[in-house]
């Protein structure tokens, strides 16, 4: 008879956490995520591109995270880091992925470099998917599978909704994740495993010190925005300035994670909405004057 220190008799009554991988856990909306999931009992694997920024979390959280090293970009690393996964998993499935990377780099798109257009791409949807083909096996999209299968959560925005001047890129990438959440959704309904899009408005982060690294308005000086970008940089300055915490992304995150029907989509911005409904020329004028860019003509 085995004592109820066995190992076999911890491992009954002590079950191990369910295990969610974040992209991009480093700073924003997936660090906030991350902090959140651990906070509510779950293990979180989080993705960073760098070694230091792997340190610091671990130091910060010191249980229940393991930070994964690798750019959801770099194709041939994947398989490198799936077998990681299914090793820290022993056996285990994820409960989730939450496909949170991504980058911004804005310009008006009549000079934006093509090369920087692929870029956002690259990341924001090419990303996307390879990381979710890569780990759909340890989200139960197996014949063998045993328990309910995982979820997945994309990351998307109301610019998957509404397109604004300079943002046009990130948009169109965003337009592009809502169709592949929908795919997805549909596609993998056969192995019952659900698939979300979270669409944040403005968020207080990173957004306008990534912003300015940018340096845009001075990319863009010689050319007949000139005046438009420096107004849509104070625009947004200001928003940032009052934007909510992203204390309602990961509520819905969680939401998306654990209910027993999840919403197909979490739209949590009315302008996702109004975007929808307004006709396209009256929308325009609304963003104009929202931006201030009604003034400068």
């Amino acid at each position: 008879m085995q004592s109820p220190q066995s190992p076999a008799s911890d491992a009954t009554t002590n079950p191990p956490k369910p295990a969610v991988l974040v992209t991009g856990v480093s700073s924003g909306i997936g660090f906030a995520i991350a902090e959140d999931l651990l906070s509510h009992g779950y293990r979180v694997l989080g993705s960073v591109r760098h070694p230091q920024d792997a340190s610091e979390l671990q130091h910060r959280w010191p249980d229940d995270f393991t930070p994964l090293v690798f750019d959801v970009t770099d194709t041939e690393a994947l398989p490198a880091i799936v077998k990681q996964v299914e090793s820290l998993l022993e056996g285990c499935d994820l409960k989730a992925l939450v496909n949170n990377a991504g980058i911004n780099l804005g310009g008006p798109l009549m000079h934006q470099p093509l090369t920087e257009v692929r870029r956002v791409f690259d990341v924001n949807v090419f990303g996307l998917l390879a990381v979710t083909q890569a780990f759909l096996p340890l989200l139960g999209a197996r014949r063998d599978r045993v328990g309910p299968p995982g979820r997945i959560v994309n990351m998307g925005s109301v610019s998957g909704a509404i397109t604004v001047p300079f943002l046009t890129t990130y948009s169109a990438t965003k337009h592009a994740v809502e169709a592949l959440t929908q795919g997805l959704r549909r596609e993998l309904s056969i192995y019952g495993i659900e698939v979300s899009a979270i669409e944040p408005g403005m968020v207080r982060s990173k957004l306008v010190e990534k912003r300015l690294a940018e340096r845009v308005e001075e990319r863009y000086a010689h050319t007949d925005y000139a005046a438009w970008l420096v107004q849509f940089g104070r625009s947004i300055l200001a928003q940032e300035n009052s934007a909510p915490p992203p204390d309602r992304v990961t509520a819905a995150v969680r939401h998306a994670i654990e209910a027993p029907k999840p919403r197909t989509r979490y739209p949590l911005d009315r302008i996702w909405l109004i975007g929808r409904l307004l006709p396209d020329r009256g929308f325009d004028k609304l963003i104009f004057k929202a931006l201030g860019l009604d003034r400068i003509r």
